[in-house]
């Protein structure tokens, strides 16, 4: 039987209409990260329009999720990250910063997409996550 527990870390913005992270049981244990973006614990965007300021601050609320669901950076599989106006010139950075989070032996598997907004104004990325355990 599989067991499905909603994980909502007081280190983050209230969920509304959706839960930060989900852990699912069975056979094996998987985490799904709801989409992470630059927001304090009081829902207010951090550094706005900032995308370094922002995915360090997104980095660090994904770590959040994953560690109220019992998971860490280490267990994560795949991550999607979507950025607004996505320029090419940013790319090395952005794996530069990604690096010191996310496993590198082996990577992970990850889909970069670029967009043309997202959720709140100032927002510039947002990174959703699956971990497996």
């Amino acid at each position: 039987m599989v067991k499905v527990t909603a994980c909502n870390p007081s280190a983050l913005a209230p969920a509304k209409a959706f839960t930060h992270a989900l852990a699912v049981e069975g056979a094996q244990r998987w985490v799904f990260i709801s989409g992470q973006v630059a927001l304090d614990v009081t829902g207010q965007v951090i550094a706005p329009g900032d995308l370094f300021a922002q995915l360090e601050a997104t980095l660090q609320n994904l770590g959040h999720a994953l560690h109220a669901a019992g998971a860490t950076f280490r267990d994560l599989v795949k991550v999607t990250i979507f950025v607004v106006d996505l320029d090419p010139d940013d790319l090395a950075r952005i794996r530069e910063v990604r690096s010191r989070y996310l496993p590198q032996d082996p990577p992970i598997a990850i889909t970069l997409v670029g967009v043309a907004q997202l959720a709140f104004p100032g927002l510039r990325i947002e990174i959703e996550g699956t971990a497996a355990l």
